[in-house]
Order: C-alpha cells, then sequence, then structure tokens
C-alpha cells in the first residue's frame, strides 16, 4: 500500500511524508491536546534505522496530566509498535 497526504490508518491521518525518510501523523481520536507519531528514516551499513517520535501538545493542565498519566502505556505501546515495524520489514526484504 502507498500511502499520501490525508490517508488515513487507523486512528491517525498521514499529515506529511517523504518517501523513504519522513512518516508524520496526526493523532484522530478524541485527546485534551494534539498528538502526533512521527518516524525518520536513515540508511546505514547494516539497512536502515528507523526513528520513532511521539509529539503531544497539551490543551490545559487535563492535557499534561493525560500525557504524564499515561506515559509508561505509551512507551510500551510505541517500543512494541516499533518492533513490530521492524520484523515486518525484514521480513519483506
Amino acid at each position: 500500500m502507498k500511502l499520501q497526504n490525508g490517508d488515513k490508518v487507523d486512528f491517525w491521518r498521514v499529515e506529511l511524508i517523504v518517501p523513504d525518510q519522513v512518516l508524520l501523523l496526526a493523532a484522530e481520536m478524541k485527546l485534551p491536546g494534539s498528538a502526533w507519531l512521527r518516524f525518520d528514516v536513515e540508511r546505514d551499513q547494516s539497512g536502515s534505522l528507523i526513528r520513532q517520535t511521539a509529539l503531544f501538545e497539551p490543551a490545559g493542565l487535563w492535557g499534561l496530566a493525560y500525557w504524564y498519566s499515561l506515559y509508561p502505556v505509551h512507551q510500551f505501546l510505541f517500543s512494541g509498535m516499533l518492533r513490530n515495524i521492524a520484523r515486518t520489514a525484514s521480513c519483506n526484504l
């Protein structure tokens, strides 16, 4: 599947895509703020390095409380997501 700006992926919308370099997803779920998930890809000697960054712009104190209270859950979910992406990419070589 080839993604394009504006495409929907689960609860995310593609906001920016630079093929083989950057994928920026904007959250479309109801949150106390705005959230993005960014993937940066860099080639190295052994293949590619994927950097995943979760960004959150809280809306007031409730947004800050949300982000910090769910930080451990997000760490677990996002690290698992990146491992699955790497595993899938390795299988598709």
